[in-house]
């Protein structure tokens, strides 16, 4: 009797400690569920973004250089900058949203407020977006998106990204609160609470916008939900053709005055014989 007592009380032991672990981590769940949040915006939103992108990165930028008629091309990283800011602060300033520009030491960026959701976006190319993750121990001073995150989303927690055993610091994070409020001074008119803070990141290959994404970051800026919004870029042809002042200068005909050299020319002559018994056939 009293082994059958030790083996009862053994099992009740053992459904109450399977019982406390799955409450456990049902709490870790549900508290890990609260600090991962989705991106909020209205699919009319992130299209209206991205057709700005699209417009900043192509047609925007290549009527700017056929109108000033530029011979280098020096400027145009940055200056699709200062057209994108400007199209986002035309046709983002409505009664759902406010867009604005602000500084940040000599930069410009622009700010975008969505009264609906409370959400603040910023716009970053995603090769400067790798940039700040990689070098986010390296860095001494805090750039204008950890202000933004530390102050916005600091209760965020990624579940990806490497757990780090000590928090980053940077030497000007006592000014922290100074200096987001000098980036939100570029709002001239009350935008209520703001709640979060989201990245929209794209990429551009010869004036072709090839990807745009939403994403919302913790404090390390590991992502902590994303929203690919690729499928707005818009799929059209291009309205503005590259001009070519001069046709037989060598920069237009970079080939001009090249040979092919024996094994070239005999591996062009043998593609255009198959490609002709191809179309025989």
């Amino acid at each position: 009797m009293a082994d059958e007592n030790y083996f009862f009380c053994k099992s009740i032991d053992k459904n109450s400690r399977n019982a406390y672990n799955w409450i456990q981590q049902r709490k870790w769940r549900d508290y890990m569920n609260k600090r991962q949040e989705p991106i909020c915006a209205s699919s009319s939103f992130a299209s209206t973004v991205v057709d700005c992108i699209y417009i900043a990165v192509g047609d925007g930028i290549k009527e700017d250089i056929a109108r000033q008629g530029l011979k280098t091309h020096n400027s145009v990283p940055s200056r699709i900058w200062d057209l994108l800011n400007t199209y986002v602060c035309e046709r983002l300033r409505t009664t759902d949203c406010i867009a604005t520009t602000t500084k940040r030491g000599p930069w410009e960026i622009a700010l975008v407020y969505d009264r609906a959701t409370g959400f603040l976006f910023t716009l970053m190319r995603e090769k400067r977006f790798n940039e700040l993750q990689s070098n986010v121990t390296k860095r001494r001073n805090m750039h204008y998106v950890d202000l933004l995150v530390r102050h916005l989303n600091s209760d965020l927690v990624s579940n990806v990204g490497q757990t780090r055993l000590f928090p980053i610091y940077f030497e000007d994070e006592d000014k922290m609160a100074e200096n987001v409020q000098k980036i939100l001074l570029g709002f001239s008119e009350d935008v209520g609470e703001i709640k979060r803070h989201a990245i929209i990141l794209f990429d551009s290959s010869k004036y072709n916008l090839t990807s745009v994404r939403a994403i919302m970051v913790d404090s390390n800026l590991n992502p902590v939900s994303e929203w690919d919004w690729t499928k707005y870029i818009p799929v059209q042809e291009s309205s503005i053709t590259e001009k070519v002042d001069n046709p037989n200068a060598p920069e237009s005909n970079p080939s001009r005055g090249l040979e092919l050299t024996a094994k070239a020319a005999a591996r062009k002559k043998a593609v255009r014989k198959r490609r002709r018994e191809e179309n025989i056939s």
